[in-house]
């Protein structure tokens, strides 16, 4: 009888304990057939996340009680065209790594993640940053004067980072948060003595979504390299807002902003505008046009129009294509830049087209 009793007690305590904490297994395997002509140059080559970002992780959480949740996240980024990582070949969980602590009043999380300001870059872009059509090619692309002015070591990821999320569900990996949403980030410099505080960032962005709705702006101070003709250390400032709403016949979108450091002729501003059409159940046809403009005498940037398609074979597994025409003015050499392995490698400048073929599979 108290062998029973035993037996049960303790099948209640690891049910209770299984039920309390929990981890996860995840990942996105993408590869694409694309080729790409810039400036008179052509590349064909197999590429990895030309439609949505190839990557591994494992996340968790724990149920505290009182409402608190703990949370971790390791997230790496795949180049499986290769079997490599993007870490030198290594796998290293460069595109999030964080723990955190969240309750009803939000969410706290220390750790290396994306930058508040590259949200909006995003989820107001159809083609979410990817492959020929990303807005990242011009908006926060290697142009002429140093990634359009973004900072190149906060623009995307920031590492040594504390930040506080309110409106997200706990450890979520969500950009779109529910009724009104926030973010706010710091990131240390760790520099010594007199260093220049590279690295450093502040950002905070806002939102909110509700039926259909979505509509965001952020804002960000961060301490550059030496670049922009500027020195080491150097102020650099990014802004952006944008918006979308589900129209039925299609979501709309549309997103601006500038990239600027204290230099004169530094500044950068972009605006683009998109579309999601859905093709009954089975598809969606994403459409975008950008365009950014330097204030320099030559009125340097460049412009981008973009056309898809995406098939969905199943919740998990999609294949896609899509086709973009670039063409830079003044000078400038912006190229197809993708993301996480999808960048076509090319160096910038003039015009030239870039279009993929692929599928894509999530686990």
């Amino acid at each position: 009888m108290k062998t029973t009793l035993l037996a049960a007690t303790l099948g209640l305590l690891a049910t209770a304990a299984a039920a309390q904490s929990s981890v996860t297994i995840f990942g996105n395997i993408d590869a694409d057939i694309a080729h790409y002509q810039l400036n008179g140059v052509r590349k064909t080559l197999l590429g990895s996340s030309g439609g949505s970002p190839s990557l591994l992780g494992f996340r968790g959480t724990e149920d505290l009680g009182g409402g608190l949740v703990a949370g971790f996240w390791l997230e790496a980024a795949l180049l499986n065209d290769t079997g490599a990582g993007t870490a030198g070949g290594a796998l290293a969980f460069q595109r999030r790594s964080t723990v955190g602590l969240s309750g009803p009043w939000g969410e706290v999380r220390l750790g290396r993640e994306n930058a508040p300001t590259f949200w909006n870059h995003l989820v107001f872009d159809p083609f979410n940053g990817v492959g020929p059509g990303a807005a990242t090619n011009i908006a926060i692309g290697a142009g002429g004067n140093g990634g359009s002015s973004a900072n190149p070591l906060t623009s995307v990821y920031v590492d040594n980072t504390v930040s506080y999320r309110f409106g997200y569900a706990p450890n979520s990996s969500s950009y779109v948060g529910r009724g009104f949403y926030a973010q706010a980030m710091h990131a240390f410099a760790e520099n010594s003595g007199s260093a220049a505080p590279l690295g450093r960032y502040t950002g905070a962005r806002a939102g909110y979504a509700q039926d259909g709705l979505n509509a965001a702006v952020a804002y960000a101070q961060s301490r550059g390299p030496a670049a922009y003709g500027g020195p080491a250390g150097g102020e650099v400032r990014e802004f952006n807002l944008g918006a979308s709403y589900d129209a039925g016949f299609a979501k709309l979108m549309a997103h601006g902003g500038f990239n600027a450091t204290g230099v004169a002729g530094t500044r950068y501003t972009h605006w683009g505008v998109g579309a999601t059409i859905p093709v009954g159940v089975v598809g969606y046809i994403p459409v975008s046009y950008h365009r950014t403009r330097r204030d320099n005498a030559q009125g340097s940037g460049a412009q981008q129009v973009a056309v898809g398609y995406v098939h969905l074979l199943s919740k998990r597994t999609a294949v896609y294509g899509s086709i973009a025409h670039l063409r830079n003015r003044g000078g400038d050499t912006f190229t197809f830049r993708g993301g996480n392995g999808g960048s076509s490698g090319l160096a910038g400048g003039g015009s030239g087209t870039g279009y993929d073929i692929g599928i894509r599979h999530s686990f």
